[in-house]
């Protein structure tokens, strides 16, 4: 059976750089009073959980893309292993390599040291960023993907659903020992290695011939039963999406006087109460992640049911195109439009009545952002294209 692209991770993947670029990176950069404004509560749910959701939500769509492709299971020859980092390296490091450049010169990152600025263009900072310090911004978490990916080869040549869950928990095991004797591996990796494998396991049920005869048979006899299901599971995870935001946010407080991971791993607090903390964070993700994909479900299928011949999903499919280049080059779009609102238009970008101008400029953001893509697609793809046309 071929699987098509599902507009419901599309949807998921517009939201999350929404969320990287409106909740995060606007509000920090041009609005510094609007977090301190809020109930501390509402700043955790948008601020603090928004990174992790967001980030989340990508490290869940790589683990189950890669699964759903039937060509990346069962990686058991060279020349399957060939063909999966051929197509992984020219899908993420041409781009990520301009961006690294452009951070270099736009982010004050042009003194780094060279060994860590080695690590960057090799995507392996994560692993060496403890030595260094932090790693550079934004692009810290094409290193997490990068190793993700990584690990991913050595899980799809066990083949088997049963050996790969056994054998990614023996990873993050073994990721956890780099970190504790030797210092190695920052902590962000831990935050997302379990979204990314559950993203694995849930490709694994969707391509299950299993979970294909329950939804046939449910599709058979009712059509209006998939959107009852959906709307049912998207109002359960919602209740318990926000059950576990006010736990953790009450808890975190009053353990550890903060609501951030990273300041509560500072304290040093242990090994298991690390670990509770990750994993509490993520149980919200992945609740997350199932209210919004129902959601999405529930909203397409309505659609479809009402409009049978709109192609919806080609619209989200267009736009989530885009996101890649938008998540590398949106700090640098942002330099560059903040410098010409302040030069050129005089305006007071960072004064709280004046930043929501900068929000007009994130369509263009995404439309940049798909055409450097398209460009890319056509220079990658160009020496094949001539070669077909030798005689």
């Amino acid at each position: 059976m071929t699987y098509k692209k599902l507009p419901e991770l599309d949807i998921l993947r517009i939201v999350s750089i929404l969320i990287v670029v409106i909740l995060i990176h606007i509000p920090n950069d041009y609005a510094y009073s609007f977090y301190i404004d809020l109930e501390p509560y509402t700043g955790f749910f948008l601020h603090t959980l928004g990174i992790h959701v967001a980030m989340g939500s990508f490290a869940f769509i790589s683990g189950f893309g890669l699964y759903l492709n039937k060509k990346n299971r069962n990686i058991d020859t060279f020349e399957k292993l060939g063909a999966f980092l051929k197509k992984r390296f020219f899908r993420i490091f041409p781009l990520y390599w301009v961006a690294l450049i452009l951070f270099l010169i736009f982010l004050g990152y042009s003194n780094m040291d060279f060994m860590y600025l080695l690590a960057h263009f090799m995507g392996l900072q994560i692993i060496v960023a403890p030595i260094f310090g932090p790693p550079i911004l934004t692009l810290w978490f094409i290193g997490i993907i990068v190793i993700y990916y990584l690990i991913f080869i050595f899980l799809s040549f066990l083949g088997s659903i049963k050996r790969i869950i056994p054998a990614s928990i023996a990873i993050l095991f073994l990721f956890a020992f780099l970190n504790i004797f030797f210092g190695l591996v920052e902590y962000r990796f831990f935050y997302y290695y379990l979204i990314f494998i559950a993203g694995i396991i849930a490709a694994n049920i969707y391509t299950s011939p299993q979970y294909n005869r329950i939804k046939e048979r449910i599709i058979n006899r009712q059509k209006v039963i998939p959107l009852i299901i959906a709307l049912g599971v998207a109002v359960l995870s919602f209740i318990l999406y926000q059950f576990l935001t006010q736990y953790c946010f009450s808890t975190f407080n009053s353990e550890y006087g903060t609501t951030h991971l990273r300041l509560i791993l500072d304290q040093n607090p242990g090994f298991i109460e690390s670990a509770i903390a990750i994993l509490s964070v993520d149980m919200i993700i992945m609740t997350y992640i199932v209210f919004m994909i129902s959601s999405c479900h529930f909203l397409i299928v309505a659609f479809r049911l009402l409009l049978p011949k709109c192609n919806i999903g080609l619209i989200f499919s267009i736009i989530a195109y885009s996101t890649y280049c938008v998540y590398l080059f949106h700090r640098v779009f942002l330099i560059l439009y903040t410098e010409i609102l302040m030069d050129i238009f005089d305006l007071a970008i960072y004064e709280r009545l004046e930043f929501n101008i900068v929000l007009l400029f994130v369509p263009f953001i995404f439309l940049f952002s798909y055409l450097i893509q398209k460009f890319s697609d056509w220079v990658l793809k160009l020496p094949s294209k001539l070669k077909s046309k030798k005689p």
